[in-house]
């Protein structure tokens, strides 16, 4: 990769992670609110999203043109998600792994897209090892041959890892907190934003 497409490249990545960074309190502050009817009455008896309107074409020779849309968008069941927490507190760990395991996900898409997951910055491969637990029903599944080294501050992936959980529920403890996912991806940004002669490590399978 070119000096020019590299830093291109890592900027985009670092404008994405910011982008998730930006939106994810609004997430885990809903899903770490108490819930109360009063909470749940602010959204509303719908919580709707508006859909493109298309046309459907109907008929053979005359071929007719109708306008067709749903009337008032696509609904999402805001009240059932809600309900989940309010009769089971301790789904809010699930309910966080799939807001900050989403983030993750898009994050790492985005490096896969540009290459920049080939690099062996041990940070780089944490987070790659981190989002195929992600893709395993939060589980590590490491293969047994070598690994090049994958850390983050004190947490470090090896094999003696196969099995464990990657976030905790609540009752089992897991490799790492939230916490820890939302300091790695700040941690990104700022390195990705720093690049200026992003050159590809290889391959680094």
């Amino acid at each position: 990769m070119s000096k020019a497409n590299g830093e291109k490249a890592s900027l985009l990545v670092s404008h994405l992670i910011e982008e998730q960074l930006r939106v994810l309190p609004t997430s885990v502050a809903t899903i770490l609110q108490p819930v109360t009817n009063d909470f749940a009455k602010q959204v509303g008896e719908k919580l709707l999203l508006r859909r493109k309107r298309t046309t459907l074409k109907t008929g053979s020779g005359g071929n007719i043109v109708m306008e067709y849309a749903e009337a008032d968008g696509t609904e999402l069941d805001f009240h059932g998600s809600i309900s989940v927490l309010q009769e089971n507190p301790d789904q809010q760990h699930s309910y966080l792994r799939v807001v900050v395991g989403n983030t993750l996900l898009a994050v790492e898409l985005c490096l896969r897209q540009y290459k920049i997951d080939d690099m062996r910055l041990p940070e780089i491969q944490f987070l790659g090892h981190v989002v195929d637990a992600i893709l395993n029903a939060n589980v590590f599944n490491i293969r047994e041959d070598y690994i090049p080294a994958a850390s983050f501050d004190d947490l470090i992936i090896d094999k003696s890892l196969n099995g464990t959980p990657l976030f905790g529920d609540g009752n089992t403890q897991g490799f790492m907190e939230f916490g820890d996912a939302i300091a790695l991806l700040q941690w990104l940004a700022r390195y990705l934003r720093g690049q200026r002669n992003f050159v590809s490590g290889g391959d680094a399978g």
